[in-house]
């Protein structure tokens, strides 16, 4: 048996624990009631004989008043009486009540009076009886017994009609458990088993475009369904994007690799005498060897920011962060710099990336205009699908970007045809990988000053952040 059928037979099993139970305490309670409301009606009898005796004249007698109370009360509801009165030498009853007198038990009920109400239960004539004795009393001694039955051949019946009732409605319902069960947990294990052999197909076979048939539904198995497919999205999309960087990665710095060791074997024939030449390849191959390392520092930046996390996020003030960007910019190139308006906000950002977006924002305004041109710094509040978000905006007035490539210089190693040279081609991919992991955004449109305006926009911090939890930083 697999998992589901263990599991659907054990839980079978409970249900049917708990029914044999349920029917053994229906059974015993009908069964006491049943006996309870004879002896209830053979009690009744004796209270009848009670006042019967109370009431009778002086001058009768015992016997006389057995056979009056006989003849009143012979057959009362099919039950059977019998006053054996030893002392008078005589055995009354109703019909029939020789054959109740021949059973030993009654007989020797009837012999000598009992100290107490004696219940007994005998077989009369086939059929199970139930029998009740009570002594006589006449003036304060015990002169006979008063006997009255109830016949138990109708609860036998009924109570063999309940069990059978009991049993057949237990075993539909056991059934229907067990069949019910199976089903839900062939159901829900049979997506744990998809799941398993689409992970090991995954992990074994490298097949990341496999996926599990998601059912339609809102439950806990359509919920681990679709979040297994977007796991496996996720990945997909990471190692897609991981090979294509490898990729990229290798393509940008075989160039400058291959230009240094051919200006090495240059500089190593013997034909190459004059120092001004040396000296020109050694600054070349330098020049090479800074590239690349740019390239890696910002490849490792560029790492960072996709790795998602803000763990070393504390209040920011946007109006101190602007100023200092401003600052630093005038060192990079020497530029109209100019600061619009900002905001007296406070985020909940992590400085080291959002200032890194911000420069790298800077530094591709510095390169794409010229002396005579204006680099605008900027911040503004803006509201999208309910969240407040604070963007901040780098204009200059230079040759801006065409509409066709703003979305691709998002990318990794993504270059215009306008493009200065000398870039990396991840600065722009360094500022998108910022703004994901503070759950913002960026934008690329035209600027009022006639060039290129790139924005880059974090959400506000919640009003509720406790601020006291860390100084603000910014300048």
């Amino acid at each position: 048996m697999g998992t589901v059928g263990k599991l659907a037979g054990f839980h079978a099993l409970v249900v049917a624990s708990v029914l044999a139970i349920v029917a053994l305490q229906l059974t015993l309670e009908f069964s006491n009631r049943y006996r309870a409301t004879i002896t209830r009606d053979l009690y009744e009898n004796v209270v009848l004989f009670d006042r019967a005796a109370a009431s009778r004249p002086p001058a009768q007698s015992l016997p006389s008043l057995a056979r009056d109370f006989l003849a009143s009360h012979g057959e009362t509801g099919g039950d059977q009486l019998a006053i054996a009165l030893p002392a008078f030498h005589t055995t009354l009853g109703s019909p029939g009540v020789a054959t109740l007198m021949a059973v030993p038990k009654v007989r020797s009920l009837g012999a000598s009076a009992p100290t107490k109400s004696t219940i007994v239960t005998v077989t009369v004539g086939g059929s199970p009886t139930l029998v009740l004795a009570v002594a006589i009393i006449d003036q304060g001694k015990p002169v006979g017994t008063f006997i009255t039955t109830g016949s138990l051949h109708n609860f036998e019946a009924v109570q063999h009609r309940v069990v059978e009732l009991t049993v057949a409605e237990g075993i539909i319902t056991v059934i229907v458990a067990f069949v019910s069960v199976y089903l839900l947990l062939r159901r829900l294990l049979g997506t744990v088993r998809r799941l398993t052999r689409t992970a090991a197909g995954i992990g074994l076979e490298g097949d990341l475009g496999m996926r599990l048939d998601a059912p339609n539904s809102r439950d806990e198995v359509g919920e681990m369904a679709a979040t297994f497919n977007a796991m496996i999205d996720k990945i997909e999309s990471t190692m897609t994007s991981q090979k294509q960087m490898m990729a990229n990665v290798s393509h940008q710095l075989r160039t400058p690799l291959t230009a240094a060791r051919g200006q090495l074997e240059v500089m190593s024939s013997d034909d190459l005498a004059d120092p001004a030449a040396r000296k020109e390849i050694v600054a070349t191959v330098i020049d090479e060897l800074d590239h690349m390392r740019r390239m890696v520092e910002r490849l490792l930046l560029l790492g960072r920011s996709i790795e998602g996390d803000l763990k070393d996020a504390c209040p920011v003030d946007v109006r101190s962060l602007l100023l200092d960007v401003d600052h630093a910019a005038k060192a990079v190139a020497p530029r109209r710099w100019v600061v619009g308006d900002i905001p007296d906000v406070v985020i909940h950002a992590d400085l080291d990336k959002l200032r890194s977006a911000l420069f790298n924002l800077v530094d591709n305004a510095a390169k794409a205009t010229t002396e005579s041109d204006t680099i605008k710094l900027s911040a503004v509040l803006t509201t999208r699908n309910e969240i407040t978000y604070i963007e901040f905006a780098v204009d200059d007035s230079g040759p801006g970007v065409p509409t066709t490539i703003r979305q691709t210089i998002l990318d990794r190693f993504g270059r215009s045809a306008q493009s200065p040279p000398g870039g990396s081609g991840l600065g722009l991919a360094i500022v998108s990988a910022v703004a994901r992991a503070h759950r913002g955004y960026v934008d690329i449109s035209d600027s009022a000053l006639g060039g290129c305006r790139a924005v880059i926009a974090v959400p506000v911090s919640d009003p509720s952040y406790p601020l006291a939890s860390g100084p603000t930083r910014g300048s």
